[in-house]
């Protein structure tokens, strides 16, 4: 990565152009010199926000049918050299005149059922009794309510509304209540009048509609608009993240990728840019962004990546790959129910069908972790927590006897995760060794693999009771030699030495722990099962014997198994992004300290 400073004439005219042409281009990663503030930018983002408001409105009309005739007087919005910004205006306006409507339906609504409710009187009875000096006030109370008044003689019950009782109070005081209760409006309008304005006002939200319909038909005229704003939006925040010198040039400090400096440097000069591409300076390197070429396989662990905040330094390696294998593999060893990878599975194809299976990586993701849950479930004999599933003649022939979840051997898959933690931190180190191949470095991190091998041999001796090798102790002993030699060669070698000694012990004491950590696979893929199970002796234990009991166990199975489904895709983000992000981290010395190439790109407008 090459940082980059670059000069532009400061006119307003110019600025624009060269900036788009720049976005364009799409490979510069600004680093922003001060904060964007200017009110053509807060203009814009008003704009963006209606346009989007606008499409929103017109979203809701995509499977509606048309059914009223074309309307030729609506303008064709295309041809207007400010199209966009009118045809908002229209579909804004004619969706506030819609909840106008809407809410003159409801009132409307409420007046006739009022009526309904309360007997057929007039308003103007109830006005010619206000001027003779008596009022009436109307109250719904539920039974212990009334209780408290039914001695008064000024109250009158007239019926019943849904287990309340329609009460009247009759006074000479218009602002008496009866106790502390809400009072019940009068309608607005007499009943005659009510039914013929709400006639008139279904008519006039039918002609809404068919008018937003029609307006539904250039929709693409608001995305192309909204798109002209996102550029001018992201134009103007690139413009001002810039310093103006004198009001005649800007600049930008930004970093560039190796491989696209001819492609910039041909442009620049096509443009007559002024720019300075060199070296990061070592105090600069916390700023310069990272830019990760993951194989297209691997891509697919992007969104737990961009979910956690994960980006590598910059002199970091890219864990991206051993990240996506061992989180689909502890994935499906923390959930481990193959009918639970199943409905993964069903839900993901649902919904990617409903987004008519556009090419999203959340989706590859998803496929892939249902894939990894259902073939762990399968090994293990796992349907939904059911014995009686995995007895059945198919499935029973495919499940491993020594990993079945129920009758398997217990002590040899918990050994197996801590080989798995072994082999885990192994690749992190021999990562670190691959990266130092041209020093003696990497000698050192041998050294620690030996180390993480005798630790796993500790704890199956002290966790599982499994005897441990004699060579063990040659592990630990040859292990601490090539670290404590070769951790830090380019310090004074007895200095070096000590300082490696020294942090030995810790670190050992570290790496323990981080064997010890991957028994939660087994611990929480245990649990998943459990609950499971119990949910199954819950709904179906003492048989169904009648349909009320019928209905209890399916709401029993569907909210049991859902909640556990839950709990498990938690565990997942917990525990299985924890022994990636730390443990394996931890050794592979990645801290995610980086921050993300983002280059000033107008190719790919979202809206």
């Amino acid at each position: 990565m090459k940082k980059l400073m670059l000069f532009m004439p400061d006119s307003a005219v110019d600025i624009d152009a060269e900036l788009t042409a720049l976005g364009e281009l799409g490979v510069i990663h600004i680093a922003p010199l001060q904060a964007a503030k200017d009110e053509s930018i807060e203009r814009v983002d008003a704009r963006i926000k209606q346009l989007r408001q606008a499409i929103s409105v017109l979203d809701r009309y995509d499977d509606a049918e048309h059914t009223g005739a074309k309307n030729d007087e609506i303008t064709d919005y295309s041809t207007l050299e400010r199209g966009a910004v009118f045809l908002m205006e229209k579909v804004l306006d004619a969706e506030h005149h819609r909840q106008e409507l809407e809410n003159m339906k409801l009132n409307l609504t409420s007046d006739i059922a009022w009526f309904q409710n309360w007997g057929d009187i007039t308003l103007k009875d109830i006005k010619d009794l206000n001027q003779k000096g008596i009022w009436i006030k109307t109250y719904l109370l539920d039974d212990k309510e009334l209780k408290k008044i039914s001695d008064r003689e000024d109250i009158q019950v007239v019926g019943k509304l849904n287990d309340l009782n329609q009460v009247i109070l009759l006074t000479r005081d218009a602002d008496e209540r009866l106790l502390d209760l809400e009072e019940l409006p009068f309608p607005q309008n007499e009943l005659e009048n009510a039914k013929e304005l709400l006639i008139a006002t279904n008519n006039d939200l039918e002609s809404n509609k068919e008018f937003l319909l029609e307006l539904h038909k250039q929709k693409e005229v608001l995305h192309e608009g909204l798109k002209e704003r996102l550029r001018r939006f992201n134009v103007r925040n690139i413009q001002f993240e810039g310093l103006s010198v004198d009001k005649q040039v800007r600049f930008w400090k930004g970093f560039i990728p190796i491989e696209h400096v001819d492609k910039f440097v041909e442009t620049a000069e096509e443009r007559h840019w002024g720019y300075i591409i060199e070296d990061p300076l070592p105090e600069e390197m916390e700023e310069v962004p990272t830019l990760v070429r993951t194989p297209r396989w691997a891509q697919r662990i992007q969104p737990v990546m961009d979910f956690m905040g994960l980006v590598p330094g910059y002199q970091e390696m890219d864990v991206s790959r051993v990240f996506m294998v061992f989180f689909t593999f502890f994935t499906g060893i923390l959930v481990g129910d193959a009918g639970y990878g199943l409905v993964f599975l069903l839900i993901t194809f649902l919904v990617h069908r409903k987004k008519k299976f556009t090419k999203r990586i959340e989706f590859s993701l998803i496929y892939t972790l249902s894939v990894s849950i259902m073939f762990w479930g399968v090994l293990t004999g796992t349907y939904f927590g059911s014995e009686a599933i995995a007895e059945l003649p198919v499935l029973r022939s495919l499940k491993i006897d020594a990993l079945a979840s129920f009758g398997g051997d217990s002590l040899i898959i918990q050994k197996i995760m801590f080989l798995i933690g072994a082999v885990h931190l192994t690749v992190g180190h021999l990562q670190v060794a691959w990266k130092f191949s041209n020093s003696v470095r990497a000698l050192a991190q041998l050294g620690w693999i030996a180390i993480i091998w005798g630790l796993y041999l500790i704890v199956n001796q002290m966790v599982l009771g499994i005897d441990a090798p004699g060579f063990m102790v040659w592990l630990f002993i040859g292990g601490a030699v090539f670290v404590a030699l070769f951790s830090k060669p380019g310090t004074s070698f007895f200095k070096g030495m000590l300082s490696s000694i020294g942090n030995l012990p810790l670190s050992i004491i570290n790496g323990f722990s981080d064997i010890i950590s991957y028994i939660r696979l087994y611990a929480v893929g245990l649990s998943t099962v459990l609950m499971a199970a119990s949910f199954n002796q819950m709904a179906i234990g003492d048989g169904i014997t009648t349909v009320v009991s019928g209905i209890g166990a399916v709401l029993v199975l569907i909210l049991g198994h859902g909640l556990n489904m839950i709990l498990a895709a938690m565990a997942v983000l917990v525990h299985g992004v924890r022994l990636n992000m730390l443990e394996y981290a931890g050794h592979a010395n990645v801290e995610f300290s980086g921050n993300e190439y983002k280059p000033f790109n107008l190719k790919d407008n979202k809206q």
